[in-house]
């Protein structure tokens, strides 16, 4: 890798942007040298319009090893690690298997140009055993190992394993698969002595632990055995101020966009697909996969009024989260449907819906949140303001929030660790590893 493609080239500035993570009303020069920033000085009050720089957005829930394609494919890693830096996603965490494809992501990330998304992952997750009902625990139905605890020594192997293989936070499913009242009950679940024996476990061990639960029942219980990271908002109701006041330091990702493929029309996933980046960065023949979608999964399998209703009650949770300062935004990406990269723009549009007032709050929860996240998730907080001289010049520069301007833009400017990162050339490689990889399939469609 040459010098200048490791963004050592001497010093360079930016004149006159807007640091709203700094100072929402001041303009700054920006100064950057040897991929890190030596320079932030203020230079006036902002007169409006002008370039904001923020952190890289963080996705804090992926699946790396999951197929988010609509014919079941898994995309090969260096493609995904392509996907997150074209829409300016910096920073990755994986919650479920990522060590199925670690090799491959070393393996690109040794040959790549570019310097590769900065990642952490759990391992393996955690779940139940079968029960008498033979339902199994919520992540074996997926195409990824996982950890079945039935009794209180079965946590010391999963943990052990996990370290072994490079994770450095625990992922623990909880859910029995309830989205609404009365709607089915999927999955089967840990025991409370197993839940609670994980939770303190964790903490003794000096791990993080985020927990994945649909339900306020669910979520009381997790709480109530010391869990504060939950991978989703609640989806069964939405939370009033007596239900929050019981989740003091509780904090909950997203996901929307992990969620919604299930109830969108053929009309709906093309309108999606046609936003800038999608056909630069994914498979193409989704596009014709969707165009023949007659009517909603959730119809053809019987949910669409249960996750409508849903993917509602999440919506309102995650923005009474975000006015607490707890939302964390994640999409669930890998699972069909949500795509790497793309998916982390369209989950801002979808928690704004047509709030154009939320936007800083927003985008200072995918940047500046979500990178606090991920460096507590990676077992070596150091506390670091992500825009501070000596950290990382890791960095979007994004056109000035507007009524008519979608979160979901593209960033004007991506640069990683001093490294601005060429949009075109991405894309063409991207298609280049598709085409040397791609082999070809019938679609499959999506699970229930």
């Amino acid at each position: 890798m040459s010098e200048a493609v490791r963004g050592l080239t001497g010093p360079v500035t930016l004149h006159g942007v807007a640091v709203p993570a700094l100072d929402p009303d001041a303009l700054y020069d920006v100064t950057t040298e040897n991929g890190v920033f030596t320079a932030f000085r203020p230079t006036g009050p902002r007169r409006g319009g002008e370039h904001e720089l923020w952190p890289g957005y963080t996705e804090t829930h992926a699946h790396v090893a999951l197929p988010a394609n609509w014919d079941d494919t898994v995309e090969d890693p260096r493609i995904v690690a392509l996907q997150y830096l074209y829409h300016g996603v910096t920073h990755v965490v994986d919650m479920f298997g990522f060590p199925l494809v670690a090799d491959a992501w070393a393996a690109g990330r040794e040959a790549s140009p570019w310097p590769y998304p900065e990642l952490v992952h759990c391992g393996y997750a955690v779940t139940a055993t079968t029960d008498a009902a033979g339902r199994t625990g919520h992540g074996v139905e997926f195409p990824a190992p996982v950890h079945m605890l039935a009794v209180e020594s079965d946590l010391d192997h999963a943990l052990r394993a996990n370290a072994e293989r490079g994770g450095t936070f625990l992922k623990v499913m909880f859910t029995d698969g309830t989205e609404q009242p009365g709607s089915p009950v999927r999955f089967s679940r840990l025991s409370e002595r197993v839940l609670r024996f994980t939770a303190r476990m964790a903490a003794e061990r000096g791990v993080t632990a985020v927990i994945d639960c649909n339900t306020l029942q669910e979520t009381r219980w997790a709480y109530a055995c010391g869990f504060r990271l939950f991978a989703h908002t609640v989806r069964d109701r939405t939370l009033d101020a007596a239900d929050w006041r019981e989740f003091a330091g509780a904090r909950f990702v997203s996901t929307l966009a992990g969620l919604r493929p299930m109830v969108m029309t053929g009309e709906e996933f093309l309108t999606e697909y046609a936003r800038e980046g999608f056909a630069e960065t994914q498979d193409v023949r989704n596009l014709d996969f969707v165009r023949g979608i007659e009517k909603p999964y959730g119809i053809e399998y019987g949910v669409q009024e249960t996750r409508t209703a849903a993917l509602a009650d999440m919506r309102r949770n995650a923005l009474a989260a975000l006015g607490r300062g707890d939302l964390l935004v994640g999409t669930d990406s890998g699972n069909t449907g949500a795509y790497h990269g793309y998916s982390l723009l369209s989950e801002l549009d979808l928690l704004r819906g047509d709030d154009p007032s939320l936007d800083p709050a927003l985008r200072h929860q995918a940047t500046v949140g979500g990178r606090r996240y991920l460096d507590e998730l990676s077992g070596a907080p150091t506390g670091a303001h992500p825009l501070s001289v000596g950290a990382d010049a890791t960095y979007n520069l994004l056109h000035a929030s507007a009524p008519d301007r979608p979160l979901s833009a593209l960033p004007v400017k991506t640069v990683v660790r001093g490294v601005e990162i060429d949009r075109a050339a991405l894309a063409r490689e991207i298609a280049a590893l598709r085409a040397a990889t791609q082999a070809p399939t019938e679609p499959k469609g999506i699970a229930a």
